[in-house]
């Protein structure tokens, strides 16, 4: 998948995302009473192209969840889907200042831009400091304003250990 084609999915209508996925409606789990077990208002979502797949219960709403659903699927396709053509010498990248948390719009190609980086690095926080031009504590400090993306950050890292240095 080219980052063109990557960045039209995390920025398009949740309508024009769903053309792609498998849409699920159940009975959620957890608080709610007893609304819980006679209503679907639990989503999940499973991307067909990627095979990436989320699920929201949090709300009482199925409206409400499935907006959460997909923003989730946008997370994951950022985190784990790579660009095919992402080159080092490609467009530049500002890693400073970080959207805010709240502005996923702007989060999330940003998120997808720097596991670009992260990943051409092999995950090294030092290399991909360099490559964004702001110093180590700087860009753990970024990853760490957002849990999700330190959790993915991890993950990726760990997975390299336990590959005696190899990337997926």
């Amino acid at each position: 998948m080219t980052a063109a084609e990557r960045h039209a999915m995390l920025t398009a209508e949740d309508d024009v995302l769903l053309r792609d996925c498998d849409l699920i409606m159940q009975k959620g789990t957890g608080n709610g009473g007893q609304k819980i077990n006679k209503t679907s208002s639990a989503v999940r979502l499973r991307h067909r192209p990627t095979g990436i797949a989320v699920s929201a219960n949090e709300e009482r709403s199925q409206f409400r969840n499935r907006h959460i659903a997909f923003r989730k699927l946008r997370y994951e396709i950022a985190l784990q889907i790579r660009a095919d053509d992402f080159s080092l010498s490609g467009e530049a990248f500002e890693c400073l200042p970080a959207p805010s948390p709240s502005n996923h719009a702007r989060l999330i190609p940003w998120a997808a831009a720097l596991f670009d980086r992260l990943a051409a690095s092999d995950f090294d926080l030092v290399k991909t400091a360099e490559l964004c031009g702001v110093s180590t504590s700087q860009l753990e400090h970024v990853l760490r304003k957002y849990p999700q993306l330190w959790r993915s950050f991890s993950e990726a890292g760990n997975r390299i250990k336990q590959n005696g240095g190899v990337p997926d």
